[in-house]
Formats: structure tokens, C-alpha cells, sequence
């Protein structure tokens, strides 16, 4: 990095510092807000005592009286002098501005970073240099991927007093969520000699959600509702008492409870009422970070909420990262439909395999505390960790393998679960 431009990082680190400890606006800003810039001018303490010595020899030019040395003198001092005003006031009323702050990307898909760059100085631009870095979550198109972030550096001139929008493509790469942790820019001195470095007082607000794409599960025959419960199946065993669909004539064995006395009195013979059938099928995910083949193993648990929400299923999410508060672990409460998955894929999106993980045994009793509440534990996990879990004699368990291009879902064996060995169907 170039030194100017870490002594304007470090300077900026240090105003927003500032300014949380002294309980300030928060660091960020919104489309219609602009905190303005903070400057470093290349070798700004040398071009002032320039200017200095410059107006002395002038001086004495004067008192020698060499017109010819006057007007030399006089020239170069008034070029210093521009060189130095340009560089000072350039980007006094530049103002960028991010015109969409949140998009929402599935792996794989196209997006666009729009700016609006407003110049309302007369000062024209001829030499700008805009640099950006995002997360490793999206790739700029000709941007370049660096070791701890993906930059972006664009070349620009502009005249006084305009406006434009610049579209800037980029490919959702990965799963996961991508800032803006890097915005600053340069301009070249139209004299020049010289250049200033800006970077953003506040930072930038612009995020985008990079969704893992559905990756199909085979192995869902596996989850076969055994209890009763709210889930309307008509193959079910189980009949909901407070949910009458209709009557039907009555058959010897039908219980005396189960007569619709109004449906009889109305027939002028026997009629029973019919029960909707209902079975329990409610889902608990448990999302181990340290688990191989992460990635490929979210792409199934995405196609499974996905699931879950087109046949009314309601599920729950179980991660094992600490975070602050109470509880002291991530967990998404249960629930169904479109909002359930919304709020689903953003978990999935945020997680990070860089968070601090929850020890094994103490995952495994609080994982054990909410199958309790589930007939049905589907696990992002390694057979080995899962030996470590003790589950409820009445949860089936199965897991999420990768085989070959694809996942699926192996059944904890019955009887056995608590020794974590698994039946692998083909």
C-alpha cells in the first residue's frame, strides 16, 4: 500500500474511534446522507514550505530589482500555488453516493453496484482513480481477487458541475454475506504534480446476501410421520377430533362418540363424522461449521427448507456458534411458510465457519433439550460428532452426506442411535 494511503487509513481508523467512544452517530450512512471525505494531500508539508521559500526569493527578487528572476519567480510561485489550490479543493463537494444498499443473490447470480457521483465543484477531474473492496463473496467483473478481500479499480475523469451513474457488475461467488470495507479514491493533479488520496468519513452501507443454491436431496422418502400431530395426510393413522370434514353412514365398530347426531336426525339414519388425518412432521436442523463438505451440505439444507415450505412443514434451525446474550448459541425458532423461509435463508447466509464453535458436549445437551420438541432431527454433521449426541428415544435421526455431485439423507439406525451408527441406503 502506498504510504499516503496508509496514513490516510490509519487516519481514518482513528476519527471513527473517535467517534464511537464519544457516543456519536453510528460509522455508517444511508443513500441520502454524505459525511464527506477525509484528505491526504502527497507530500502536503512539502509543497506549503515550497510555496514558503518561493514567495521569500520573490521577495528578494523584488529588492534586487532583476526583472527577468521577477517574473520567473512569480510564474513558478503561481503555478505551486494552483497546484496546491487544486489538490486542496478538487474534492471539497464531491459526493458518492450507493444507490441500491441491500441485493439479495442466489450462488452464481449476476448483480450491479450503481453509484451516483455528483461533482459540484468548477474544478474539473481529469485523472480519478476509484478503488473498492468487498468480501470474497462477490467477484467485480476485471476486479482482482486479493488474499483477505476482492478489489475493484476504476479509472475516471469528470467535468465540473455534473452528474453521472456508474454500473459496476459483479458475480456472486459464494455463499454469504459481502460490505463494502474498502472506498477510497486518488486524483492526479491537473498541474501535474502531486495527487490526494480520499477515503469516506463514514463507511459505506451497502451489503449484499449471497444465498446458497438448491442443491436436490435424495432420500426424503426416508421421513415417514409416525405421531399425531397438525400436518394434514391422508395416509395418516392419526385423526384430528377438532376438525370434522364431513359424515359418512355408519358401520358396526364405529365408536358412540363418533356419531353426528344433527346429520342423523337430518338423514333419518345413523351417520358418523369424518376427521381430517394429521401427523407430526416438524424439523429440526442442526448445523455443525466444522463439518466436511460444508458448502455442498448447505445447498441441501437450502433445497429442504425450500421443501419444508411448499408441503407446510414447520422447522426449526440449531447451530453450533456461541454469540452473545441469551441463549448463548444460534438458534432460529420453529415456524412455517414464506416468512419462516425467508428468515431460514438469511441464517444460512450469515453463517460463517470462522465463528466460534460451542464444545461438543455441551452442544450435544442442548441439542438434546430441543429434539424433545421435534420427531425429526436432520443434521449438517459428521458421523463421528453425531456419536457424541445423545437424541431422544422418540426423534428419528438422519444426516446430510455428499455423494458424488450430489447429497443425501441417511437414517440414524433404530435402536442404535445412541451409538451414532448410521444404515446407508443406495
Amino acid at each position: 500500500m502506498d504510504p499516503n494511503q496508509y496514513d490516510l487509513h490509519m487516519k481514518t481508523r482513528l476519527e471513527r474511534i473517535k467517534q464511537r467512544v464519544s457516543s456519536k452517530k453510528s460509522g455508517t450512512y444511508s443513500n441520502d446522507e454524505w459525511s464527506g471525505w477525509v484528505q491526504q494531500i502527497e507530500n502536503e508539508r512539502g509543497l506549503r514550505m515550497m510555496n514558503a521559500v518561493l514567495f521569500l526569493l520573490l521577495s528578494a527578487s523584488f529588492f534586487l530589482g532583476s526583472t527577468p528572476l521577477i517574473f520567473l519567480f512569480f510564474a513558478i510561485l503561481a503555478y505551486m500555488w494552483g497546484n496546491f489550490y487544486y489538490l486542496t479543493h478538487v474534492a471539497k463537494k464531491l459526493e458518492i453516493h450507493i444507490l441500491e444498499e441491500k441485493l439479495k443473490l442466489f450462488t452464481e447470480d449476476e448483480g450491479m453496484l450503481r453509484l451516483r457521483i455528483t461533482h459540484n465543484s468548477l474544478l474539473p477531474i481529469f485523472f480519478g482513480r476509484l478503488r473498492l473492496g468487498t468480501d470474497k463473496n462477490i467477484l467485480f467483473q476485471h476486479g482482482e481477487e486479493q488474499i483477505h478481500m476482492n478489489q475493484l479499480h476504476i479509472n475516471f475523469h469528470q467535468v465540473g458541475r455534473s452528474q453521472w451513474e456508474v454500473v459496476l457488475p459483479f458475480t456472486a461467488v459464494k455463499r454469504g454475506v459481502a460490505q463494502l470495507h474498502l472506498f477510497d479514491m486518488e486524483i492526479d493533479s491537473f498541474f501535474g504534480w502531486g495527487k490526494v488520496y480520499l477515503q469516506t468519513r463514514d463507511k459505506m452501507q451497502f451489503e449484499v446476501m449471497v444465498y446458497p443454491r438448491n442443491e436436490k436431496v435424495a432420500g426424503l422418502e426416508k421421513i415417514f410421520p409416525k405421531k399425531q400431530g397438525e400436518q394434514p395426510s391422508r395416509s395418516s393413522l392419526f385423526e384430528e377430533k377438532s376438525r370434522v370434514l364431513g359424515t359418512r353412514d355408519y358401520v358396526p365398530g364405529d365408536p358412540f362418540g363418533n356419531i353426528h347426531w344433527k346429520a342423523t336426525a337430518r338423514m333419518n339414519s345413523l351417520q358418523s363424522k369424518v376427521y381430517d388425518r394429521t401427523t407430526q412432521l416438524s424439523w429440526l436442523f442442526v448445523i455443525d461449521i466444522s463439518t466436511s463438505n460444508f458448502e455442498d451440505k448447505m445447498r441441501g439444507i437450502a433445497f429442504l427448507l425450500h421443501y419444508a415450505t411448499k408441503h407446510n412443514i414447520s422447522f426449526s434451525i440449531l447451530v453450533n456458534i456461541k454469540k452473545l446474550g441469551n441463549p448463548s448459541y444460534i438458534v432460529m425458532n420453529s415456524g412455517e411458510g414464506k416468512q419462516q423461509l425467508y428468515a431460514g435463508m438469511m441464517l444460512l447466509a450469515r453463517i460463517k465457519v470462522e465463528n466460534v464453535m460451542i464444545p461438543s458436549m455441551t452442544f450435544g445437551k442442548i441439542l438434546h433439550q430441543h429434539a424433545l420438541r421435534h420427531p425429526y432431527v436432520i443434521a449438517c454433521a459428521e458421523q463421528a460428532v453425531m456419536e457424541k449426541w445423545n437424541l431422544p428415544a422418540s426423534t428419528e435421526g438422519f444426516a446430510l452426506e455428499t455423494v458424488g455431485d450430489g447429497v443425501k439423507l441417511v437414517k440414524l439406525r433404530k435402536g442404535m442411535k445412541h451409538q451414532g451408527i448410521f444404515m446407508k441406503h443406495a
